[in-house]
């Protein structure tokens, strides 16, 4: 295997490849990439038998195609530092591959592409196809509600429901949930799909993808989910289990509506953070007519009081947050103004953009 390639056409796919590696060396070629050099471009791989990356890169020239594996992170590390607009040979010889360029040269010992383990991802039900940066969009709205290392397995992943024409993302910890649904027009598959993601294929993509509006093919199997564009093949594991039902987790009634600037929200929030219990963070609304007082404290007898000017007819009542909860979801709102609606002191708190039920955030109450 020998080409030779620029900095600038190889280094992001080794990036993004080496975060999908293993990288714990259970097994040691898991955490390298395998690299295939065919037809005017090479195949970059890599692996942790959970989700499978592979990126098309074309490069310079190919001057004897090959194949091999090679340490994801050192190799991902060092071209990344060399300088850009060189020029970089790839040669692989006696089992070492070895990268120069004009001033610089490194040997890498390398193991045997044979052994590299593939996804098996041939049982295909049904695709969509959908553009990469709506289901980035779908991806980021709703990734920073799942769980990480809950008991409750199913709930550090994302929910990914396909129904009448609509792809639905939803996220929950248990404390709180985001719910993102994006209506596509061109296709109806005819048949309701849910599919567990786990929570590293799901932050991986939300990296990957990118915010154009360029078409990806998205096709579900019985056991995974496969992302692909011209350039990119990531394949992922399902977790086996059933989501909660969702519906069941929005408040309903009628809602006591507060509308506010979502800058100011988040400023006064930041502030009270400082002085609210660090292990809680909790802090608490006071409503009343256009008037929000916010009320944060610790153990060390220390307080912080704000009160906010907003649009509220609502009826009086106080209620507690996770600071952090709320500062999330303001995190995640695009629009200048931020609603939230309160269905009593003991329920849920409902956030959304105002004129916008496509994204929703529920957060549960906390005793103060």
């Amino acid at each position: 295997m020998k080409f030779i390639t620029q900095k600038s056409e190889i280094v992001d796919a080794l990036q993004i490849s080496a975060a999908v590696a293993e990288r714990r060396q259970t097994i040691p070629i898991l955490a390298n990439l395998r690299i295939i050099a065919k037809n005017n471009k090479i195949e970059i791989t890599a692996t942790d038998l959970e989700i499978q990356i592979k990126i098309y890169a074309k490069v310079k020239e190919i001057q004897e195609e090959g194949e091999i594996t090679v340490s994801a992170r050192k190799m991902s590390e060092l071209c990344r530092s060399l300088p850009d607009k060189e020029d970089l040979e790839f040669n692989l010889n006696n089992g070492k591959l070895t990268i120069s360029s004009k001033k610089f040269h490194a040997d890498f010992a390398t193991i045997s592409s044979s052994d590299f383990p593939e996804l098996n991802v041939s049982e295909t039900t049904n695709s969509i196809k959908i553009s990469s940066a709506l289901f980035q969009k779908l991806l980021s709205k709703t990734a920073f509600c799942m769980a990480s290392q809950d008991v409750r397995y199913y709930l550090n992943g994302l929910l990914i429901e396909y129904k009448d024409s609509q792809i639905t993302s939803v996220g929950t910890d248990g404390h709180r949930l985001a719910l993102a649904t994006k209506n596509l027009n061109k296709t109806d598959i005819g048949e309701e799909i849910r599919q567990i993601l786990p929570r590293k294929a799901v932050l991986e993509l939300s990296k990957i993808l990118v915010q154009e509006e360029k078409e990806i093919n998205v096709s579900f199997g019985n056991s995974y989910l496969r992302v692909q564009d011209e350039n990119l093949d990531f394949s992922t594991k399902l977790i086996d289990a059933k989501f909660p039902d969702y519906k069941k987790v929005l408040p309903s009634g009628e809602p006591n509506k507060l509308i506010i600037l979502k800058e100011n929200l988040q400023s006064a929030l930041n502030r009270a953070s400082v002085l609210s219990n660090e292990k809680y963070r909790g802090v608490r609304f006071a409503l009343s007519r256009n008037s929000l007082k916010l009320t944060a404290n610790n153990p060390e007898q220390e307080l912080a009081e704000e009160t906010l000017e907003v649009d509220y007819k609502g009826i009086s009542m106080e209620i507690g947050f996770n600071i952090g909860y709320i500062l999330d979801v303001l995190n995640t709102i695009e629009t200048d103004d931020v609603e939230l609606n309160f269905y009593g002191e003991e329920k849920s708190c409902l956030i959304k953009e105002p004129n916008n039920d496509s994204e929703l955030y529920v957060i549960m109450p906390m005793r103060l």
